[in-house]
């Protein structure tokens, strides 16, 4: 069939290439430029008497017909749900990796069509294994950024399924390559943002800290509003691990750091409530800010930094005094109520736990006492010291991948046309409200529209 021609039908379609192997040549040069001047309708024909040519085409010689029509039968009005998961399934198992990369958006749609029919069979958790398992195939490397990865932590999100995420999560992003997997800018934002959320949602708040800094502190010359809203989140886990928020990496966009100064005051009033620890002002504080943070969804994680304000003015006592009372430390610390000693207690032990202080509790006190003791830890045995240089390895790895990431997102096509259009006085587009509205798909998002006069 020459390349030009488009066929008449389905048949037509399948006498051409199903008995050939698509090579990246015909692939290029053929098949997928018909594929896509073609409608949708046209892939949900069927052969001769009603035969699926589903049937007709082997899954991984033929992928990217295979890819079409399947997709084109999942968007009919009423699609044979339980059938159409199976064949997914098999297609996500057996697909040609090489052919799929080429039409990278033909398995991102796979996989929704996934998503969709999941919900509607009811059954939503059936979808992980099977999308996970896809991005680590299609990928080069566990460590290449593709367009199913946000897409797929957005699901585990919506599903609070977080731990079906760690898989995909624990293997750090070094490797972009745009057109090889489809993706843009807004990928690696929405990628490392979604991650920093499934890494709350497991508590593991260090983790989530570095993607919201990853996220922040990307190359940009005008700020989008994943940014700001991953900064909002950044400042609330640095006041929960450290009390007080961390400093940015020196190579963040300057536009960055005056946008979050003009659009995300409040949480830096909250941050500088925290820092001085007086209780009462922090409390003050979250109240005057309580409808904002419910509006950005971080009411919760907010009232949870409280947490760092009694970890660290515990922490004080601990270099004043060797022995006190439960109802004493309460008082010293801002803890309210008939239960403040219990609660200072639960505090404590989950101190000891941690090891962030180190004392004994006694009881036999009518109030309960607890002895400060000094940390046993001298950091001077060969264990200790081969853990510090793990971890200052772990640090320059770590460091390494950020500044690669960095580089590979700042050649991006997409960063250096928005950068010509910047310092050309052009208006920059494509993370504007239609793009970024609907990040979570529920509808509450209330996004930061990224126009280029905000930002001068």
């Amino acid at each position: 069939m020459p390349s030009q021609q488009l066929p008449n039908t389905i048949e037509d379609l399948l006498n051409s290439f199903s008995h050939t192997d698509a090579t990246s040549d015909q692939v290029t040069k053929q098949l997928l430029p018909i594929l896509r001047q073609l409608p949708s309708t046209f892939f949900t024909q069927w052969i001769g008497d009603h035969r699926d040519p589903l049937d007709s085409l082997n899954v991984t010689r033929n992928s990217l017909v295979y890819a079409y029509i399947l997709d084109a039968r999942c968007r009919v009005d009423r699609p044979e749900v339980p059938r159409l998961l199976s064949r997914i399934f098999e297609f996500l198992d057996k697909f040609d990796q090489q052919q799929m990369q080429h039409a990278p958006e033909k398995l991102l749609a796979i996989a929704q069509d996934l998503s969709k029919l999941a919900t509607q069979f009811g059954n939503n958790i059936i979808t992980f294994k099977p999308l996970a398992n896809t991005i680590i195939k299609f990928a080069p490397s566990r460590n290449h950024l593709t367009n199913l990865h946000q897409f797929f932590l957005k699901e585990c999100l919506l599903s609070k399924f977080y731990t079906q995420a760690l898989p995909i999560l624990e293997q750090d992003i070094t490797e972009i390559e745009h057109q090889l997997m489809g993706i843009n800018y807004l990928d690696h934002l929405l990628y490392h943002y979604y991650g920093g959320m499934v890494y709350i949602g497991l508590k593991n708040y260090d983790r989530a800290l570095y993607f919201f800094r990853l996220v922040i502190s990307a190359p940009a010359v005008v700020t989008s509003a994943v940014q700001l809203e991953a900064y909002k989140k950044y400042v609330l886990v640095s006041l929960y691990l450290y009390g007080k928020i961390i400093p940015l990496p020196k190579y963040t966009s300057g536009v960055v750091i005056r946008a979050v100064k003009n659009y995300c005051q409040p949480y830096q009033d909250f941050a500088a409530a925290f820092e001085s620890l007086n209780v009462k002002r922090v409390r003050n504080e979250l109240q005057k800010c309580t409808d904002i943070f419910k509006k950005d969804k971080n009411l919760g994680l907010a009232r949870q930094s409280l947490e760092a304000i009694f970890r660290q003015k515990i922490q004080q006592l601990t270099q004043t005094y060797l022995t006190l009372s439960l109802a004493d430390i309460a008082d010293a610390v801002g803890l309210e109520g008939p239960n403040a000693s219990s609660i200072a207690e639960d505090y404590i032990l989950r101190m000891i736990e941690t090891r962030e202080i180190f004392a004994t509790i006694s009881h036999s006190h009518q109030n309960g006492m607890v002895s400060f003791q000094d940390n046993p830890d001298r950091y001077n045995t060969s264990l200790t010291i081969t853990k510090i240089e793990e971890h200052i390895a772990q640090a320059a790895s770590v460091n390494q991948r950020v500044i690669k990431t960095d580089h590979l997102v700042a050649c991006s096509k997409e960063y250096l046309s928005k950068q010509h259009l910047a310092l050309s006085g052009g208006m920059p587009g494509g993370l504007g409200l239609a793009d970024e509205a609907d990040f979570l798909g529920s509808g509450n998002y209330e996004p930061f529209i990224d126009e280029g006069r905000f930002f001068g």
